[in-house]
């Protein structure tokens, strides 16, 4: 994105998340720019044009490789010890923000 733009009603602005100081929100930020998530997108879009493709089958697939991805670099950053802490976060931060990103993003798509 070039400009400065929200992309959901009340979400920060992509200057204003990559510029602030929540440490968490302007990672998000930065990987929602890079080449990474360009990459995804692409592979994705690629995906859905696939003879017989399934929404479903692409989800559970997303989200097992989405898991094993964050599995590998935890085990990469912290220690082995740390195994609940780290199942911990990542199942708080699937409580606290799957479902609302996911009605936002769709109410997004269909209006």
């Amino acid at each position: 994105m070039s400009e400065d733009v929200r992309l959901l009603p009340g979400s920060m602005s992509e200057v204003d998340a990559l510029t602030c100081d929540d440490p968490i929100t302007s990672l998000i930020a930065r990987m929602s720019v890079s080449n990474v998530h360009a990459g995804l997108v692409e592979f994705i879009n690629s995906e859905i044009k696939r003879p017989n493709a399934n929404a479903d089958h692409m989800l559970i697939g997303m989200a097992a490789y989405m898991i094993q991805m964050h599995a590998s670099f935890a085990a990469y950053l912290v220690d082995a010890e740390r195994a609940d802490d780290v199942v911990g976060q990542f199942q708080a931060v699937v409580d606290r923000t799957y479902r609302e990103h996911f009605v936002d993003s769709a109410k997004e798509l269909a209006a």
